[in-house]
């Protein structure tokens, strides 16, 4: 059976980066593993004060996201270092950046995946914590054993503007986003994910209730801030949620087949 990896720094990253590939590559006989460096325990803090329920909490959101896309499991990128998406304490983006890249080529010898998706080179959002995981398998010295390729999912910055200009036209005088998400104009592979649509679109509640299957309109205006999780569900729905764009982590990633087989 041929394995799938997805790599991210937090919880829900795989559903907002990989989701439509990944469910299509589970639905295809694949065995798919998620890899987190985080608890993502910052989406809870407004919950709890307390970090280690705050990860508790993510982490069952995390895996019945991961059963959504039809995932079989998942593990830390390395449970050892103790990094958290928190105010305080050991940080993914302050981490070493030979410590992440030996953690990376650990998992890719152990699992030896046949395919890994992960964010592109500006970590999707510009995210520091996405940003470091994409260096880290840029750097991979190992990166190459994967047949079929090591991809990171990219915004198409066209596409940034018209989902930044949908949650505007419902937004009051509120600033939309981090800023971070400005997206690309490099040339992508593009993916067909529209069988997984009506899939990811629960998958969102699972993290944050309604940001898939609520209107958008009730989302931006239920919202005390306008966070980048729903300038991203902008773009899905100024896109149509039809289209996952991606890069090659690094050029020499696999065969000319492995290529063809990605393209659409």
């Amino acid at each position: 059976m041929p394995t799938a990896m997805l790599l991210h720094a937090h919880p829900d990253d795989e559903v907002f980066a990989n989701f439509g590939w990944a469910y299509d590559l589970a639905s295809r006989g694949y065995d798919v593993i998620g890899v987190i460096a985080t608890g993502g325990e910052a989406n809870e803090l407004h919950a709890t004060a307390s970090l280690r329920e705050a990860r508790t909490r993510r982490i069952e959101k995390y895996e019945r996201a991961l059963d959504m896309l039809g995932a079989s499991a998942w593990t830390w990128l390395d449970a050892s270092a103790g990094w958290v998406d928190a105010p305080s304490g050991p940080s993914l983006a302050g981490a070493a950046p030979d410590q992440l890249r030996v953690g990376v080529e650990r998992l890719l010898t152990q699992h030896r995946p046949d395919i890994v998706l992960t964010v592109g080179s500006d970590g999707l959002t510009g995210h520091p914590d996405h940003v470091a995981i994409a260096r880290a398998l840029s750097t991979a010295t190992n990166r190459g054993s994967v047949p079929e390729g090591v991809w990171g999912a990219r915004l198409r910055a066209d596409d940034v503007r018209a989902g930044g200009v949908l949650v505007g036209s419902h937004a009051r005088e509120v600033q939309v986003g981090s800023g971070r998400v400005v997206g690309t104009t490099a040339r992508l592979v593009a993916r067909d994910v529209r069988s997984s649509a009506a899939a990811r679109r629960r998958a969102l509640d699972v993290y944050r209730e309604g940001l898939g299957t609520d209107s958008l309109e009730s989302i931006v205006s239920g919202a005390d801030r306008i966070g980048d999780s729903i300038v991203l569900r902008g773009v899905f729905d100024a896109t149509g949620w039809g289209q996952e764009y991606y890069e090659a982590v690094s050029p020499d990633h696999g065969s000319t087949a492995a290529r063809q087989n990605a393209a659409c």
